[in-house]
């Protein structure tokens, strides 16, 4: 993943660590940070809540059918030094609560706790959901900015919109279908020529009722060590 879009300066934002990237965007101040937030928000997709800096992507082509007709989604750009509400939208499908749980257990505990602590406000600040892909020009400007360790693709048609190029053995996963007999989802793992974690998920986090929770923390938990 050799991005070649602009991406932004500063850095100790793209720190191999995520409680580095976001001890970093915390002492941003002022001026500095807001130039860093708009410069970031130029190309970034609509409905792709996510921290300017995240070390950690997931990307969909799935549309937003989690919208909810009465609760106005946060229209506010990519962050820095905290969690994008969108994390929290309260869809009635279980779509973000599910992207929730698979962020904690993608983006790893530090070994040494920033002075705020480390949960899941933490791990939000440092992660990013893309939407709506269609093609690899949308994907650059956040891969560019962001310049993540860790990417998972949670469909197939995003994993081919992405056009990842892997290198050397990448580890497949494969998951039972809890209702149906005969039925298993399979994802992989794999590197990046530059060491960027990869992934495809088995199942889209919208489908949580076809897997079993704990097959889908196994893979989730098998991804490479990205830091």
């Amino acid at each position: 993943m050799s991005v070649r879009c602009p991406a932004i300066a500063a850095d100790e934002l793209h720190a191999p660590d995520p409680a580095a990237r976001l001890v970093a965007a915390q002492r941003l101040k002022g001026r500095a940070r807001d130039r860093l937030r708009r410069q970031a928000a130029a190309g970034w997709p609509a409905l792709s809540p996510g921290a300017a800096n995240a070390w950690l992507v997931l990307v969909t082509t799935k549309p937003p059918a989690w919208r909810d007709p009465l609760m106005r989604w946060p229209e506010e750009g990519p962050t820095l030094g905290g969690p994008h509400p969108g994390f929290f939208y309260p869809d009635p499908l279980g779509f973000w609560t599910e992207i929730r749980r698979w962020i904690v257990a993608l983006v790893p505990a530090p070994a040494s706790p920033p002075p705020g602590g480390w949960g899941l406000p933490e791990q939000l600040a440092v992660s990013a959901l893309v939407g709506g892909l269609a093609s690899p020009e949308a994907l650059c400007p956040v891969l560019g900015t962001c310049r993540p360790r860790c990417v998972l693709f949670l469909d197939e048609a995003a994993w081919a919109a992405g056009e990842i190029t892997l290198v050397g053995h990448t580890v497949a996963h494969h998951i039972p279908d809890p209702h149906r007999a005969n039925q298993v989802y399979e994802g992989f793992w794999g590197r990046t020529g530059d060491g960027v974690v990869v992934g495809k998920s088995p199942q889209h986090p919208a489908a949580h009722r076809l897997y079993g929770p704990g097959a889908m923390q196994g893979f989730l938990r098998a991804a490479p060590s990205a830091g």
